[in-house]
């Protein structure tokens, strides 16, 4: 029996998000994959971009329909007894979480590379956002991770 190998192209998605997220200018620096250092303006707000997961949703001999989920994670130095006040910390966040998101949905297929955002779920995981605190080298941040999952026409290779 054969086996169907599918290869996806990951590289497409994770650079079509992060040029739209650079142009947006709502993020002091953009960057594929997670930090392991913190940025030189940690005051700045910051966008790291990564892959959550990636699957097949439709298929057929010729084609394939595919959900990429992205992980665009927004973050800022948290406000620990550092001069900063934390409601303006969060009202940055959230600031910058709703003109993403906004603009995301406003673009929906990211300038032709996808075929839509798929913001309500349709293929299982709506876009969303969670809130939380991240530690990179010494310095807390405030984060909110944005799932992005993106319906994405024939990206992947097939071979029986």
């Amino acid at each position: 029996e054969d086996e169907l190998l599918v290869a996806f192209n990951i590289k497409a998605t994770l650079d079509a998000i992060s040029s739209h997220i650079a142009r947006t200018g709502y993020v002091n620096d953009v960057r594929i994959g997670e930090p392991v250092a913190p940025p030189d303006a940690v005051d700045k707000m910051h966008a790291a971009i990564y892959m959550a997961s990636a699957g097949v949703v439709s298929l057929t001999l010729s084609t394939t329909i595919e959900v990429h989920s992205v992980v665009v994670r927004l973050y800022r130095r948290a406000a620990f007894g550092q001069g900063d006040d934390a409601g303006q910390v969060e009202t940055e966040m959230a600031l910058a979480v709703s003109q993403v998101t906004s603009n995301l949905v406003g673009e929906f297929d990211l300038g032709a590379t996808m075929r839509n955002i798929d913001i309500a779920g349709q293929y299982g995981q709506s876009l969303s956002a969670t809130w939380g605190y991240i530690t990179i080298g010494n310095t807390v941040f405030r984060t909110v991770d944005l799932t992005v999952p993106l319906v994405v026409d024939e990206s992947a290779t097939q071979a029986a």
